[in-house]
């Protein structure tokens, strides 16, 4: 018999697909193309990335300096600039409940240009998140906003473009609601998973999961040639799978999958909503593992208890299931994208006449995915908060080595995802205390070292953690490096419009940074994908005959670094 939750949970998601579609969709008239090019996405909505879901969609651009307009009557509520993140970005409120956000722009149009130079200038900092007047910037339909870049996190010229819910501020699907862009590709379905879901689980008599390679057979759906072993107990399912469209070799994700067990639908998931909240939830919905070792993602078909993401119309028992001992079950599968072509799997599964017992570890401790825990071990300490994981978790804390300030404690499996940051402590004594001004917890990662930002108590230092993996105590006493790189001492700059420099920090990271030129503070502007601080001659320049360049950076634990050179101009 179907819960009462699972009507719920029926009628509140078919009220979320109706909404986006009804609501955006009967808009879309109103909304025009952002970009007077030829429309080609190089990102969709909702695909998903390392640890959260896409957006919004993203237009190729092929170059910076294109024009970006204005979807719809309305105004400019928000700016932001940024080295990171959107990078150049502008929020637009359209009189219809909804907002247009503009990513990755290298430019405002002149008029919000030369006010953001102002508040830079004013602020004396290049970043800037600001919420304006709704009568200071306001646009038609196709006016032109900004231009089109390359800013932020982003791996090429591109404009990423979302609609949002004014009153939520969560993005919505606008492909095949507002936009529609030619496509007639298929999903792409290429491996199967399947996972034992409790202790006294076995997939042919194993307690891991199993991947499966899938072919596509003539009738254009897909299965595995292999046999597939015999399973027992609650058992959930996976697919691996990609979508393209029409001309472009991009990989997008899916809107909507769904599992039948002998006909019978018992998941279903549907990205057409999403709230920022729950991003990190999208490695609950997505095998983390697969995507670290294989570059592979994994849809799970099923809801693990802390999976708090609005995306699933409907379940039955979250979509976990078993195959009675000796009796065979069809499951299909179905992967949809956002122009509505669809993939199919149809395998069948067997349920096994064996018996394995139960599998249990009683030295190891349990952190459950509704609890809170604490674990101490003379100088280290760590705190789980309530809902912390996503499933019941058999944590293992061991110390792998003793470094110069500490010893490494290695903290569950890398792979294992976190829902709410824990919090990692090590206790100081005399010594440490007496450095602890440059003193912080460190993570290592498949050989890779990450600084943690810390807090000193009185006898402790404390740091929070999205990630397992190896920790330890280290310093940063190194200030960062600044290395010139079209300026030097009595040089003549006279033909450049700008002056750069590489300022990296190899340990905790740049904090900021500041340049002058004759004691004036000047706006540089960061690329720290370059690791460049650029700042373009402006009129804050001074008339003098030479000129003294001055760069101070500064680093996460306060180490600073200056630099000096005089110039003509």
């Amino acid at each position: 018999m179907i819960e009462v939750r699972y009507f719920k949970c029926l009628i509140i998601g078919l009220l979320l697909v109706s909404g986006v579609y009804g609501q955006v969709g009967k808009y879309k008239n109103n909304f025009i193309l952002p970009l007077r090019i030829e429309p080609a996405l190089s990102g969709n909505f909702a695909e998903p990335r390392s640890r959260h879901f896409h957006t919004g969609i993203d237009f190729k651009t092929y170059s910076d300096g294109k024009d970006v307009l204005s979807v719809e009557d309305g105004y400019v509520y928000r700016i932001v600039v940024s080295p990171w993140g959107y990078g150049q970005a502008l929020y637009v409120n359209h009189p219809d409940g909804y907002t247009s956000v503009y990513g990755h722009l290298s430019l405002f149009n002149p008029e919000i240009q030369k006010f953001v130079r102002k508040c830079q200038y004013e602020n004396r900092s290049f970043s800037l998140d600001t919420i304006l007047n709704p009568k200071q910037f306001v646009f038609k339909r196709g006016d032109v906003i900004a231009f089109s870049g390359n800013t932020g996190f982003s791996e090429g010229p591109h404009l990423h473009f979302e609609i949002r819910e004014t009153a939520t501020d969560m993005p919505v699907n606008t492909v095949n609601t507002i936009f529609f862009f030619k496509d007639k590709t298929a999903p792409e379905i290429t491996h199967f998973v399947l996972y034992p879901l409790s202790k006294n689980s076995f997939i042919g008599g194993k307690t891991e999961k199993q991947i499966f390679k899938l072919t596509k057979n003539k009738d254009g759906v897909y299965s595995c040639d292999k046999v597939l072993p015999a399973v027992s107990g609650l058992i959930g399912v996976g697919l691996a799978y990609v979508d393209r469209m029409d001309g472009s070799s991009n990989r997008f994700g899916a809107e909507s999958v769904k599992l039948y067990k002998n006909g019978e639908l018992i998941y279903h998931s549907s990205l057409q909503k999403l709230d920022f909240e729950k991003q990190r939830s999208k490695n609950s919905m997505f095998d983390y593992q697969y995507f670290l070792e294989d570059k592979l993602n994994v849809h799970k078909l099923f809801v693990e208890p802390g999976n708090d993401l609005p995306v699933f119309p409907y379940t039955v028992n979250d979509g976990y299931f078993s195959v009675p001992a000796g009796e065979t079950k069809e499951i299909r599968m179905s992967v949809t994208d956002y122009n509505l072509n669809s993939s199919e799997v149809i395998i069948s599964l067997t349920g096994d006449t064996k018996e394995y017992g139960t599998v249990c570890q009683p030295d190891v401790a349990v952190v459950k995915a509704d609890g809170s825990y604490i674990y101490a071990d003379g100088g280290f300490r760590l705190e789980f908060d309530s809902a912390s994981l996503y499933y019941d978790y058999e944590l293992k804390v061991e110390k792998t080595a003793k470094w110069k300030y500490s010893d490494v404690y290695k903290v569950g499996e890398d792979f294992v995802v976190v829902k709410n940051d824990f919090r990692v402590m090590f206790f100081l004594d005399d010594e440490l205390l007496k450095i602890k001004d440059k003193l912080f917890i460190g993570r290592k990662f498949d050989g890779d070292f990450s600084y943690i930002k810390s807090e000193v108590g009185q006898n402790f230092i404390s740091a929070n953690s999205s990630y397992f993996g190896e920790f330890y105590l280290w310093t940063d006493t190194t200030p960062p490096k600044i290395t010139p790189q079209n300026i030097r001492e009595s040089c003549n700059l006279s033909g450049a419009k700008s002056v750069s420099l590489k300022i990296e920090d190899d340990m905790s990271g740049i904090k900021n940074f500041n340049m002058y030129v004759d004691d004036i503070w000047i706006l540089g502007q960061y690329d720290p994908r370059s690791k460049i601080l650029t700042y373009f001659f402006d009129d804050k320049m001074p008339e003098a005959e030479k000129y003294t360049l001055k760069v101070i950076v500064e680093d996460n634990m306060g180490n600073i670094s200056e630099y000096k050179a005089g110039f003509k101009r």
